[in-house]
């Protein structure tokens, strides 16, 4: 009867696998590192167009007058009853906001009221949950980008906003930046930086969201809206 022999790795052998191994965690482990984060970058940006999406939902169903949503590292959001929003815009008062179909900060402007149970969301900017650093923020100016959402689109807003033209209508669209916190830090994130896994949503007039993603470093590319 022939016995069987079972031929056993040799130790050179064995180095020259983890070698292999090691080589390959070399190349591998930078891009599998970026793409992960880019993921994470990603959903940060669809956490924010959801969220507006969100609010206008509740203004197209009638139960606000207006929502006014603050993005930012904290989001606010401020309501207006329909009671309010009537007597402000649609009564006989020939008030400033009326005549300029204008909104202030919520804190600013008589009839809104805050709550904080519909700031659903937030962007960390340490601890474990700390994942992208956002723009406008508190270290820039303007520190926050304000929407006032109403059945009829947004009014503009009394302050100072972060805005660009939009490459399809060519009408101005209100602008939140989401960047990397690997490449970027609260001052560098801005609307103008260039980074990799840097994406932005837009809002126009008509609350018609879209989300783009900075390519190379260089152009945007519209991924969703």
């Amino acid at each position: 009867m022939q016995t069987k022999t079972h031929k056993a790795f040799t130790l050179i052998e064995l180095l020259v696998v983890i070698g292999l191994l090691g080589v390959f965690a070399v190349i591998a482990y930078p891009n599998v590192s970026k793409w992960i984060n880019d993921r994470e970058v990603k959903a940060q940006a669809y956490k924010a167009a959801g969220f507006l999406k969100e609010m206008e939902s509740l203004v197209a169903s009638g139960k606000y007058g207006m929502v006014q949503v603050v993005l930012k590292a904290n989001v606010e959001v401020y309501t207006m009853s329909n009671e309010n929003f009537k007597n402000t815009y649609k009564g006989f008062s020939n008030n400033i906001y009326k005549r300029t179909n204008r909104c202030n900060f919520g804190t600013q402007q008589g009839g809104f009221s805050r709550n904080t149970n519909l700031a659903s969301i937030s962007f960390p900017q340490s601890g474990s949950d700390h994942v992208v650093f956002v723009s406008p923020n508190a270290a820039q100016n303007p520190g926050r980008t304000v929407l006032c959402m109403t059945k009829d689109g947004l009014l503009n807003y009394s302050g100072s906003r972060r805005t660009e033209r939009d490459p399809e209508t060519g009408k101005y669209v209100d602008v939140f930046t989401i960047c990397s916190k690997t490449n970027t830090s609260q001052r560098t994130c801005t609307y103008n930086a260039r980074q990799d896994s840097m994406y932005k949503v837009t809002i126009d007039k008509f609350t018609n969201t879209k989300i783009y993603k900075l390519l190379n470093r260089r152009t945007w590319q519209k991924i969703d809206g």
